[in-house]
């Protein structure tokens, strides 16, 4: 019968596996399979399961394709977290290996004698054996089936786990004998390469999400969280606010502006180039607060260093919203001048009047003659220093006035030549390709792929970027993890 047990030490933040799998993994015994293909990561998530369960030393793994001193240059974090008496041997000058064994060489007879040792015995609660397959293939049918037999009773006799490594996911000889079943696999998502691992069985444990979006950055198996919009609410009553923001240095450097997002600047070449147009693109289902959220660290690096922003001239952000999401950030009030909102008259209201710049209703020509006249009135007010504008276009109707007055290639040249980082805020639709699309420098796209939160970077090679919340600050604020 599966127990769950008792783990004294939590497991670490960087290695998450599914929380359905992490409650399986707790049992005191049992058995799993995880298959895939060559270059999933199933190596991978069996060190990283033994990193969560905390197992430094007690466990056994046998690897019959790569030698062990071979795992720890692909796998460094494993030096460190297992202990260093048993990793180095100072004599050998390398590695003191007794709990990984080189089983390229073995014989099936001697392997499988070892590792029915190690269950008699009760050496090690855990056992890998990466892979299943290098042992399996040297068996007849009869004797395979009879070996996964023995293995399944003296385990469970034994009290221990027993993980299998599988290279061939169509093989399902072992299938109906071991407690618990995962598949990783590559996919094609949009033209974007995703790693997903399917949970197929687990015993005793109700599956809720059957899949999730993984990745194996720093040669750490960590899964995808489930993304809750709840965490996009700002509480201002909240007590818990803390600085969550590193010391900046110089907000421009050289030719680039910082995003506030470390691993963005550095996939960008070192941040946004100055005078860029940079169109930020949301799925339909990415709700505003969602896209403000992640702004709110691009617009904090200008306030921060007393750069001014300037929203407009189309609105799809209400002025409360932002600027209660500002002054979370900054744990204070906004200085009057630094920031701005052209928003029409009759919509303004006291609590943030201070921050707006009103303007009657007005055809486009004039609302974008409005526009440049603030653009050139806000760096008067604030010479030497560098403007943000950020501009939420509105598809469904301001676009269209756009397209009538022939306009889109006029603001974004003025843009380009008076304002030094200029945001264009769309929710995806096919009616702004035709215009807006073919201007752009950096296209960034908000994306929710299988429940979880992505930044992807059209215009760049790189991967795509888990979005993760971390509201312990009391409001929203992103970290961003590559998918590899």
């Amino acid at each position: 019968m599966l127990k769950p047990s008792t783990i004294k030490n939590p497991p670490r933040k960087s290695a998450i596996i599914p929380s359905e799998l992490m409650q399986f993994v707790k049992y005191n015994t049992y058995s799993l399979l995880i298959k895939g293909y060559a270059g999933t990561g199933k190596t991978t998530l069996s060190l990283t399961i033994l990193r969560v369960l905390n197992v430094r030393s007690n466990f056994f793994y046998i690897s019959t394709r790569t030698s062990p001193k071979q795992i720890f240059v692909y796998y460094p974090w494993l030096s460190k977290f297992i202990d260093g008496s048993k990793v180095f041997n100072s004599i050998e000058n390398g590695y003191n290996l007794s709990s990984f064994e080189d089983a390229r060489l073995d014989e099936p007879e001697s392997l499988f004698e070892r590792v029915t040792n190690q269950l008699m015995d009760v050496k090690a609660p855990i056992i890998i054996i990466d892979s299943w397959n290098g042992i399996a293939s040297f068996m007849d049918k009869e004797a395979r089936l009879n070996n996964e037999r023995v293995l399944q009773t003296w385990r469970e006799r034994a009290g221990a786990k027993l993980i299998f490594i599988s290279e061939d996911p169509k093989d399902t000889t072992l299938d109906f004998l071991v407690d618990g079943i995962v598949e990783l696999k590559q996919i094609l998502y949009d033209n974007i390469r995703i790693r997903e691992i399917l949970l197929s069985k687990l015993r005793g444990i109700r599956i809720n999400r059957p899949t999730y979006i993984y990745t194996l950055n720093n040669a750490i198996f960590r899964s995808c969280s489930p993304f809750q919009s709840t965490g996009f609410i700002i509480n201002t009553k909240s007590k818990i606010f803390k600085k969550g923001q590193q010391k900046l240095g110089p907000i421009s450097k050289g030719a680039y502006i910082t995003s506030g997002y470390v691993k963005l600047d550095n996939e960008l070449g070192g941040g946004f180039p100055r005078k860029s147009i940079v169109l930020l693109e949301t799925d339909s289902n990415i709700n505003k607060q969602i896209t403000i959220a992640f702004l709110a660290t691009i617009m904090y690096n200008f306030i921060v260093t007393c750069n001014p922003i300037l929203f407009g001239p189309f609105q799809i952000f209400e002025p409360a919203m932002v600027v209660n999401y500002l002054k979370s950030y900054l744990q204070k009030d906004l200085k009057k001048g630094l920031f701005k909102i052209l928003w029409p008259a009759n919509k303004v209201k006291d609590s943030y009047s201070e921050h707006i710049i009103p303007y009657q209703k007005c055809n486009s020509t004039q609302k974008v003659e409005f526009f440049q006249h603030h653009v050139f009135k806000v760096k008067e007010e604030n010479p030497y220093k560098l403007l943000l504008n950020i501009t939420g276009v509105d598809t469904s109707k301001e676009i269209e006035c756009f397209e009538k007055a022939h306009q889109i290639e006029e603001v974004i040249s003025f843009m380009r030549d008076n304002v030094d980082l200029s945001v264009f805020v769309v929710q995806h639709s096919e009616n702004i390709k035709a215009n807006l699309y073919g201007e752009y420098d950096i296209h960034m796209k908000l994306r929710l792929i299988n429940g979880s939160l992505f930044l992807q970077l059209l215009s760049t090679n790189s991967p795509l970027y888990e979005m993760i919340n971390d509201t312990s600050y009391g409001y929203p604020k992103f970290k961003l993890e590559p998918m590899v």
